[in-house]
């Protein structure tokens, strides 16, 4: 499972603007303090904007803040409304599904099962949760010599 760098960054921009609470936030300081494109921030703000995240005002003195409380936004929301699609694979796709291995393949409901399991994750976390570190993980972790390196 995997996020576009758009969706990346709109997590980054919520979790900023939760960090600085009381202040409005701009479209450079946040681009410089990740190091990223202000161009291509200026694309996930609008749409956070036009998604209901964040409100902007325009113009000197202006800026960014969240739209509502962090412990109202659902990170499985944002990541939602931020991705365009959830192809995992492209069977998942009706106008690429060109795999030789269809009909007859389990792969696709595997995936899907496992992707309606990563947003499950993800819609039992709010923003608040991220940013003290509170996200607690159901699921269990197998333990091997791996996970102890």
């Amino acid at each position: 499972m995997q996020i576009t760098s758009h969706t990346d960054y709109a997590l980054r921009v919520l979790i900023y603007l939760a960090m600085t609470p009381n202040r409005q936030a701009t479209i450079p300081e946040i681009a410089d303090f990740f190091d990223i494109s202000r161009n291509h921030l200026v694309k996930v703000v609008h749409q956070l904007g036009n998604k209901g995240f964040v409100k902007t005002i325009r113009g000197k003195g202006g800026g960014l803040s969240l739209q509502r409380p962090p412990e109202m936004i659902r990170i499985g929301e944002v990541v939602r409304s931020m991705e365009t699609h959830f192809n995992w694979v492209e069977c998942f796709d009706p106008a690429q599904q060109r795999c030789r291995l269809l009909p007859n393949c389990g792969l696709k409901h595997l995936l899907a099962r496992a992707g309606n399991a990563y947003l499950q994750v993800l819609d039992a976390a709010t923003l608040a949760d991220v940013l003290i570190g509170t996200v607690a993980v159901e699921l269990p972790l197998k333990e091997t010599s791996d996970n102890l390196k």
